[in-house]
């Protein structure tokens, strides 16, 4: 008999293409190609606005009104998942946010992509961090699997809470932006650039990129750089004007999906500066189109940019800034690390993403689906 799973992605806003939601949409499409599942999709999104193959491929398309206070959410969804998955005879509840409430007496799924509230503290603000460790722990502790975005975050988990060995299972993530042959906007122009790509949170550390971008101009060897994403608590923007917006650097905001895909091919490289990430999609991306990474050293770069990546020491803008000479300038080493940028991009698949998360459904639905005959 084939299981049935709901899959909880209402925290996410409508309309919005999170790193969340873009996960969990592929996850979901490859859960789909598989024979053996069938999929109850709960969402904030309209039906109507989900991928194709998610609107017409899952059982049923269930949609919540979004509420975007994260405690009033949470309470939402302890009395509505619950009551979703019992009236659909589901098996297991797949959450794709760590922090979504499981459901008594059916098997639960939670997905941590990173624990910045964790490694970054001081970064954040109280009550941001009260309710991670509220919700957090509520949902680990009850949950029957906790699937982590890479082993590198599993690792910092299980540091934090060892209890949660036992349980924990890396479901990786990989490319889901389309591949185009768009040409680029006009207005950026010929002039070669790097490109930096995410929404500005604290843990991205887009500080360390511009004083790097500064220190070039100020010796008469600027890069151009080009942002995109959303910076809407304005990091961006104050970092930019600290000493007036340098003419090297653009933020171009959102894009649609072919525009970044002709921004991520025409790029000299991706910078990627955080201070933490729990995955680093951009870098996979980047990598599919042959563009070599720029990216601080950190445990989970490592992890996934391989040898398609030049590794900064976090804080040493004079490194950073050298990279990015070299990148632009030394034709032969970006040929090079395109090369391995391609080789290594193939380790994540979606396919291997969804035999993961089937494999950690099976072992803890088979039981109860098994045919008795």
């Amino acid at each position: 008999m084939q299981p049935t799973v709901l899959i909880n992605h209402v925290v996410e806003p409508p309309g919005v293409i999170t790193g969340i939601t873009r996960y969990t949409f592929g996850l979901t499409e490859a859960i789909l190609r598989r024979a053996d599942i069938r999929i109850v999709f709960v969402t904030a999104w309209d039906g109507n606005d989900l991928p194709p193959i998610i609107s017409t491929g899952v059982e049923s398309v269930v949609t919540l009104p979004h509420i975007s206070s994260t405690p009033l959410n949470n309470l939402r969804q302890r009395r509505s998942i619950g009551h979703i998955a019992r009236e659909r005879d589901v098996d297991v509840v797949y959450a794709m946010n760590p922090t979504c409430p499981p459901v008594r007496g059916i098997p639960s799924i939670i997905t941590v992509h990173d624990l910045y509230f964790e490694v970054l503290p001081q970064l954040y603000k109280r009550r941001h961090r009260l309710w991670w460790k509220l919700f957090f722990g509520d949902a680990a502790r009850r949950s029957t699997r906790v699937a982590f975005a890479s082993a590198n975050s599993a690792r910092d988990a299980t540091s934090i809470y060892p209890w949660l060995a036992e349980k924990a299972r890396v479901v990786a993530g990989a490319g889901v932006l389309p591949h185009g042959n768009s040409d680029l906007p006009p207005e950026i122009g010929d002039s070669p650039y790097v490109l930096l790509l995410g929404n500005v949170t604290p843990n991205k550390n887009i500080t360390f990129a511009i004083e790097a971008f500064r220190l070039l101009s100020s010796i008469g060897e600027p890069v151009r750089a080009l942002h995109v994403g959303r910076d809407a608590n304005g990091d961006l923007a104050n970092a930019l004007n600290r000493g007036g917006t340098p003419e090297f650097f653009r933020s171009l905001g959102d894009v649609d999906d072919a525009t970044l895909d002709a921004l991520l091919r025409n790029a000299a490289a991706l910078v990627q500066p955080s201070h933490y990430e729990g995955f680093g999609l951009p870098i996979i991306e980047a990598q599919e189109r042959g563009v070599p990474v720029i990216a601080s050293d950190i445990g989970v770069f490592r992890e996934v940019a391989g040898d398609g990546c030049i590794f900064v020491p976090l804080g040493d803008v004079r490194r950073l800034a050298e990279a990015l000479q070299a990148i632009t300038g030394d034709s032969t080493m970006r040929a090079r690390l395109s090369a391995a940028a391609l080789l290594n991009s193939r380790r994540f698949t979606w396919d291997r993403s969804g035999d993961a998360a089937v494999s950690m459904i099976n072992e803890i639905t088979l039981p109860r689906v098994k045919d008795p005959g």
